[in-house]
């Protein structure tokens, strides 16, 4: 496996942010708002850990500029409207994250995985005693 490719390639869900905006996008190629999209995320995260309006705009660049998104502005629309949509390659990655976890599910479906309750990485799959399990 080539490590660096992947983790290359991993990149855009490298901030905090970058997953949720791309989970939150249609798979189906429709457009939706960043208005309806900051909304969506913030539901779902819940109190204390909200995206803002600067944060979001910034990831929806960035996504842009790595072709995972498009974006669009509205001309001559008052106040201004912008659409976003998931272009093929942010697809592919969500497709691979959906497949990614639910093979996650399969393997601990009680999410009791080391690294999931916040132990470091490198303690994962080992016992106390540093072991591999």
């Amino acid at each position: 496996m080539d490590w660096q490719n992947i983790t290359s390639q991993l990149a855009p869900l490298q901030k905090r942010w970058d997953t949720a905006v791309l989970a939150n996008l249609p798979e189906d190629g429709t457009w939706t708002r960043p208005g309806d999209l900051l909304d969506a995320i913030n539901s779902q995260a819940g109190q204390g850990r909200q995206i803002s309006w600067k944060v979001l705009e910034d990831t929806l660049r960035r996504l842009e500029a790595d072709s995972y998104i498009a974006r669009e502005e509205i001309p001559r629309r008052v106040p201004r409207e912008t659409r976003c949509w998931l272009l093929a390659r942010g697809r592919r990655l969500i497709a691979a994250l959906t497949l990614l976890e639910a093979w996650l599910d399969q393997d601990d479906p009680g999410g009791n995985c080391s690294v999931r309750r916040g132990w470091p990485a490198s303690s994962a799959g080992r016992d106390q005693g540093g072991r591999a399990v």
